[in-house]
């Protein structure tokens, strides 16, 4: 689906462009603009910036979520 009718810059392409700047240990946090840079092009209207800021944090929590390790409960010491 174009999120970008400006760019003509597909959700998927976004989405991408998110996840390479993620990895990256020397790139930059993965704002709008960020996102436009690294796919070579620049915001425009900026009318579809509230979508890419869904896509940006919606990929990024579930990322979070598949690398977080699984909760364990702790035990408690007995009274004494």
């Amino acid at each position: 689906m174009i999120v970008c009718s400006c760019n003509v810059l597909s959700e998927k392409q976004l989405r991408e462009a998110a996840k390479e700047m993620r990895a990256d240990p020397n790139g930059k946090v993965p704002t709008p603009g960020a996102v436009f840079r690294h796919l070579g092009c620049r915001p425009r209207c900026g009318g579809c910036f509230p979508s890419v800021i869904d896509i940006i944090h919606e990929k990024a929590s579930e990322e979070t979520r598949e690398t977080e390790p699984e909760s364990v409960p702790l035990k408690r010491a007995a009274n004494r």
